[in-house]
């Protein structure tokens, strides 16, 4: 699997600047903010078997927190993980969806906007129907909306509240908390 299109049947979508330098070896803040927006997390996090973790970077920290906490955390990232690996967690994903997906800075660092849409597609298929909820972060670099390339990949330096209008195309319900961590929940139908 070359990009996140590549696991999705015929449709590949190619990023031009890759987006494997951006792997950073810390547990993503996106456990914490979703915690910090829930009235009862440990009631919420106790009923979870398996989350899709987009883009999770090479280093396995939040998969190890999960584990802790009794969830199996599924890293898919065709740029720090092996093919081998990825088209293991599509084939274990696509048998028992996860009950939720999280996205922690990684449309930030994704320059097509196709290529940002093949995750969105990629969640839909690999997450419980009933469920329907991912979660997003997204580093919003220095917050000019000008996008270039870095030493180690692109940056999109655009706000949290910019992806809004980009999410509301692949889901019913968007929200920005207060913390910047998006919330959305329901998937559109394709319009294919």
């Amino acid at each position: 699997m070359t990009d996140y299109g590549a696991a999705m049947a015929g449709a590949v979508v190619t990023q031009t600047i890759s987006s494997a330098g951006t792997s950073v070896k810390q547990v993503p803040a996106i456990l914490n903010k979703i915690t910090q927006v829930m009235r009862m997390p440990e009631a919420y996090f106790a009923g979870l078997r398996d989350v899709l973790d987009i883009g999770g970077g090479k280093y396995d920290l939040l998969t190890n927190v999960l584990a802790d906490m009794g969830i199996r955390n599924w890293v898919l990232d065709p740029y720090t993980r092996s093919k081998e690996h990825n088209e293991f967690v599509v084939r274990m994903l696509r048998a028992h969806p996860a009950d939720m997906a999280i996205c922690s800075n990684v449309l930030n660092v994704i320059k097509e906007p196709e290529a940002r849409s093949a995750i969105h597609h990629l969640i839909k298929t690999l997450i419980d129907p009933r469920e329907q909820r991912a979660y997003f972060t997204v580093y919003e670099g220095d917050r000019t909306s000008k996008g270039k390339k870095t030493t180690r990949g692109w940056q999109a330096n655009k706000p949290a509240k910019s992806y809004l209008m980009e999410l509301r195309s692949h889901y019913e319900s968007v929200t920005l908390c207060s913390n910047k961590l998006i919330v959305c929940d329901g998937f559109k139908r394709d319009r294919r």
